[in-house]
């Protein structure tokens, strides 16, 4: 480790987001195929939720990255861009242009390098360190392709051209069958890293200055320049609030002196919740899911087993009268302000189909022996919002997570819709070439496009998870009231002191966030660079 104490600029957080070992070589983090088995390693942080009371009460499992490259050497490697709408309604919510999907867009592309060599060039990079892929063909590609068509999906070329409705090709960020992470892909020469480093607190002086930070063990590293925090939705508003910074009555209720009042700090938090189902497949000795000796190609290995997913607009109508009950209620802290953008033709929620029983969620168990698919119903733009706060004054105690899942008529309505949706792409007769019916959780119905309102709640209620995209809880904006930071990612009330990870996402997109985090990333350094 080096001795130095003092730096242009320090960051603090591992990659993507988090802090934590140096594993980048480690066997879970570099095989797709064993990512899943992360979450039986301490590389990985389960911020498990408080009760949901939507959910039966249960806490939910929230992952994130603990380890160099933070949640890029964590995730499942999907790359998906938001759709153009989603980055013009930051902009104005900001309250600046470059946030548009337009001025994003070379952002976007920097650290991109396409898997087509012919795809547009105005909408992708191609000389980018993170390497995407996409159109590894299993055996139910076609089947699957066929079922999407006649349900009545609009194919769509590229998912990520700013347009993605209908049902495009999956894109991750696999290459030759390995993880493409941050400490991977970026050259660290000339940085000093200091892994397994946990900061207490930013220092910050009597100007509102922030000049370096504190970690657990008492060292201070002094910075030059700026101190950028990157540690993720959840620990990114705790280290805030350690360091003065947030709602007074929550500092106070820890005894911790503030220097800022931003009521918004740990506000906002929002995160992809979703419901998966198992499909018992009619032939699985043909080798057509995970756990089959016969599924044995090994380009299958290679990625997350998944081809094609859909997007699309949950209709107006079905929106409307759970938004006016939703207007009705007393209890707005749960409700976002962005309620009526919900009409607008926006990508509401997404599917999917895996070649694998996956993310089933409870005690819904299903043997990884081939004779199952499931599908994945997730909702893109919550209007729920949750809040981080802290456990205690001691920043080796987690925050605690309140996401408030499922606790708007508007998500209740988006959610059920696409779980009808998803019954009405088994019901295609392409799929019923491929399944023969879904495999409930003992003593639950199967699931239709007819069932009732009360069963579909009961089975999100009961089974729903999360896809661990927690954002929006250091949210850019206009002002300190309703924002943490400003359209350059700087903190209200503190100079020389940025947030640039998910956190400051203003609203939810309609994407997995990763390759929004890196364009973010490639804003930050421009501004910092920009900066006397």
């Amino acid at each position: 480790m080096t001795e130095e104490t003092v730096f242009d600029f320090i960051i603090v957080g591992g990659g993507t987001a988090e802090r934590g070992p140096d594993e980048i070589c480690h066997e879970y983090v570099v095989n797709p195929q064993a990512a899943p088995l992360l979450a039986q390693t301490d590389l990985v942080v389960n911020y498990k939720t408080t009760p949901q009371s939507q959910l039966d009460n249960r806490p939910v499992t929230n992952f994130a990255g603990r380890l160099l490259s933070g949640s890029s050497a964590a995730n499942y490697g999907a790359w998906i861009r938001a759709p153009a709408a989603d980055y013009d309604l930051w902009a104005e919510q900001v309250g600046h242009s470059r946030w548009t999907y337009q001025e994003l867009l070379p952002y976007l592309r920097r650290t991109e390098h396409h898997f087509d060599p012919q795809g547009d060039t105005e909408q992708h990079g191609f000389k980018g360190p993170i390497h995407t892929t996409s159109g590894r063909a299993y055996p139910l590609r076609d089947t699957v392709h066929d079922a999407f068509v006649q349900l009545g999906f609009q194919e769509n070329a590229d998912l990520n051209a700013g347009q993605p409705y209908g049902f495009a090709p999956w894109v991750e960020n696999w290459h030759d069958g390995a993880r493409q992470h941050s400490a991977k892909v970026f050259d660290l020469s000339g940085i000093n890293v200091f892994t397994n480093a946990s900061v207490a607190k930013i220092m910050i002086d009597a100007a509102y200055t922030a000049w370096g930070v504190q970690l657990v063990d008492g060292r201070i590293l002094e910075a030059k320049h700026e101190v950028v925090i990157s540690c993720g939705a959840h620990k990114t508003p705790q280290l805030l609030m350690l360091s003065g910074i947030g709602p007074k009555e929550e500092l106070a209720s820890h005894k911790i002196p503030q220097l800022v009042d931003s009521p918004a700090v740990g506000r906002n938090h929002f995160d992809h919740l979703s419901l998966h189902q198992a499909w018992k497949l009619r032939f699985p000795e043909r080798g057509l899911a995970m756990g089959s000796p016969a599924f044995n190609n090994p380009e299958y290995a290679k990625g997350f087993p998944v081809e094609w997913i859909g997007t699309y607009p949950v209709p107006e109508h079905t929106l409307k009268a759970a938004m006016e009950e939703d207007a009705k209620s007393m209890d707005t802290t749960a409700i976002s302000k962005s309620l009526p953008v919900m009409v607008l033709d926006r990508a509401h929620v997404g599917l999917l189909v895996a070649y694998a029983p996956l993310n089933l969620g409870g005690a819904y168990e299903i043997p990884l022996d081939g004779s199952h698919i499931s599908t994945g119903a997730l909702l893109y733009l919550p209007t729920s919002r949750g809040r981080v706060t802290l456990a205690s004054s001691d920043p080796a105690d987690e925050p605690v997570v309140n996401p408030r899942y499922y606790s708007t008529s508007t998500d209740k309505a988006m959610l059920r819709s696409a779980v009808r949706v998803v019954a009405k792409l088994m019901q295609t007769s392409a799929a019923e070439q491929m399944v023969e019916s879904e495999t409930p959780p003992r003593g639950l119905p199967v699931l239709g496009p007819d069932s009732s309102d009360e069963d579909i709640d009961g089975r999100i209620r009961g089974y729903s998870e999360t896809w661990h995209h927690s954002a929006g809880t250091a949210a850019m904006g206009k002002d300190i009231q309703t924002s943490v930071v400003d359209a350059e990612l700087r903190v209200h009330g503190v100079k020389k002191l940025r947030v640039v990870d998910a956190s400051v996402f203003p609203s939810p997109i309609s994407a997995t966030p990763q390759a929004t985090v890196y364009a973010i990333a490639e804003v930050a350094a421009e501004l910092i660079a920009q900066s006397p």
